[in-house]
């Protein structure tokens, strides 16, 4: 059970940072970002970059996912299961992209 739950939040990792990054849905967030911090900034780098944006939101899935999976004291767990879901969904916008 907690083996498939991470692997259906880490694929929900994936899909989020997707949204976020290139799907037509969030384009106008985009450009405002653009508009508001410039070209050059870490932050509009951030709103279009798919390895950045999956490492906070799979740290922030991995939190989620250890909160509501894990006793208190397994919760050292939640560090590299965010890292994990990050580089796996790393791994699948490059699959996309070919």
């Amino acid at each position: 059970m907690i083996w498939a739950c991470l692997g259906l939040v880490t694929i929900a990792v994936a899909r989020l940072s997707r949204l976020i990054t290139t799907d037509e849905l969030m384009l106008p967030f985009r450009r405002w970002a653009t508009k508001k911090w410039g070209d050059d900034s870490r932050l509009t780098y951030f709103v279009h970059c798919r390895w950045c944006t999956s490492g906070w939101v799979g740290g922030l899935g991995g939190v989620i996912w250890a909160f509501s999976m894990l006793p208190l004291r397994y919760w050292w767990f939640a560090i590299p299961a965010a890292l994990s879901m990050s580089y796996v969904a790393g791994l699948l916008s490059q699959l996309e992209e070919n």
